[in-house]
């Protein structure tokens, strides 16, 4: 069986989980599996590097250098603490001091000129996954493994010249993936791809956007025609609802592709949509599983799961701090062309649209979206449509949260929505604004921030969603 496994930020966060990582894959690897591992960068180190370059760019050198210390300082801890033996951590160091006095050159770089381009940027957000991956080969092979690092661009993973969120060139990237990768796998050897970051024809670094190891797992796996990819979590599993916030949560032993979509959509950390796509599109299961318990079969995303009688509702999630947009004006009617000029001006500001709805008498469009993005959104949109003769107001509500409720089994199903809004009541918990998709397989709504908890758990009830 051959299987792509990958490992998020928290599973190796520092020098003990690396290990645990390290001896994960070994027991899989003993018991026969053939195995191809995709890494992300420790935790939080993306956003570190983030924020290194947008201070670089203010020409901060200072900060770069305390970053520079920091970064090298964990990473070294890391390293010592999970890598036994003194030539293979000599080794792994050389590479990993390597790439980050390259990343010091780049940052003092973006000092010196003041500016940070996307493609610059790309360069420094990469290189958390590009320090993490020889950690890991290094700890492999202190385990006894034959194994070898990659960058994604190395493993064969080629993408336009979108910096940020590059899209992968398929079929070059197939062929080349597989044949890197088929020689390593065939000889025993374990290959450690750092995840997120890909290149261009031209072997410019590109990143490949938010839940970007993700996908790259997904890419790698249509590459080596893998069984399954498994994405391992702290989690048993992808969950009915969040069990901080619902006791009575239990694990989901299959779900669909579009099930687990939406559910990602709509907060659950699962696994990013663009990589779910990719699977679906080339038919590769994923499986949720759980390094606190590996042996523990985890949920399996799969093409379709046959849905039971009575089996209506699959999961409640809920994005917990989101804000409320509203766009109004008795002359949007019959303007169609403003919904699509909103929309555009929140992409260019980068702003994550969560959820549309729009009154019938097409006076108001409303639109949510995360909480952090409502100041710079607020003002994109003053500054364009106010004073304009179809807006009169631009109004944003805070302290809300986002509960969709999420199914195959509720596609043609009626009376559905008159449950979840009649429990809604009955539970004396307001709606603010409604959607639903047209696939039908979720219903989702906004409510206050405080009312969350109670609509999820209400809603897990009435569903009979608890184990």
């Amino acid at each position: 069986m051959r299987v792509v496994m990958k490992f998020g930020g928290i599973s190796v966060a520092d020098g003990d989980k690396l290990r645990r990582v390290g001896t994960l894959v070994r027991r899989f690897h003993k018991d026969g599996l053939q195995i191809v591992v995709v890494i992300s960068a420790m935790h939080s180190v993306t956003d570190s590097l983030a924020e290194i370059a947008r201070r670089a760019s203010q020409g901060k050198r200072e900060s770069v250098r305390e970053f520079i210390d920091s970064l090298t300082a964990r990473h070294k801890k890391a390293a010592e603490e999970a890598i036994m033996d003194e030539r293979i951590l000599r080794h792994s160091l050389d590479i990993v001091m390597t790439r980050i006095e390259e990343l010091k050159n780049i940052l003092l770089g973006i000092a010196h000129i003041g500016e940070l381009t996307p493609r610059s940027k790309d360069y420094v957000i990469g290189y958390g996954e590009k320090l993490s991956a020889p950690m890991l080969h290094g700890v492999l092979d202190d385990l006894g493994m034959k194994s070898k690092s990659l960058t994604g661009g190395e493993a064969g993973i080629v993408t336009d010249d979108r910096f940020g969120d590059a899209t992968p060139l398929m079929n070059l990237t197939t062929l080349q993936v597989r044949q890197t990768l088929e020689p390593l796998i065939d000889e025993g050897s374990i290959p450690v791809i750092s995840g997120f970051v890909a290149s261009t024809q031209e072997g410019i670094q590109t990143t490949l956007g938010r839940g970007g190891s993700d996908f790259s797992a997904s890419i790698v796996g249509v590459g080596i025609k893998a069984d399954e990819i498994w994405v391992w979590k702290d989690v048993d599993g992808i969950m009915t609802a969040d069990p901080k916030l619902v006791k009575a949560a239990r694990m989901i032993d299959t779900i669909s592709f579009a099930e687990a979509m939406e559910l990602a959509h709509f907060g659950a950390e699962v696994v990013h949509p663009k990589a779910l796509e990719c699977a679906a599109r080339y038919g590769l299961p994923f499986r949720v599983k759980s390094t606190k318990d590996p042996d523990l079969p985890g949920t399996s995303i799969v093409a379709e799961v046959k849905v039971k009688a009575g089996d209506v509702v699959k999961a409640i999630t809920n994005i917990g701090d989101a804000s409320l947009i509203t766009v109004s004006g008795a002359s949007m009617v019959g303007t169609p062309r403003l919904a699509a000029k909103v929309l555009q001006i929140l992409t260019d500001e980068d702003v994550d649209v969560l959820m549309i709805s729009q009154s019938s008498s097409e006076e108001s469009i409303t639109l949510a979206i995360p909480r952090t993005s409502g100041p710079k959104a607020r003002n994109a949109l003053e500054l364009s449509l106010l004073g304009s003769k179809q807006v009169r107001e631009i109004s944003v509500e805070d302290g809300l949260s986002i509960v969709a409720v999420v199914g195959a089994g509720m596609r043609g199903t009626p009376g559905v929505a008159a449950r979840v809004f009649g429990t809604m009541a009955k539970n004396d918990v307001n709606i603010r604004a409604i959607a639903q998709g047209s696939s039908e397989l979720n219903i989702s709504f906004i409510v206050k921030k405080a009312d969350a908890k109670q609509a999820i758990e209400a809603l897990h009830e009435i569903f009979k969603l608890g184990a």
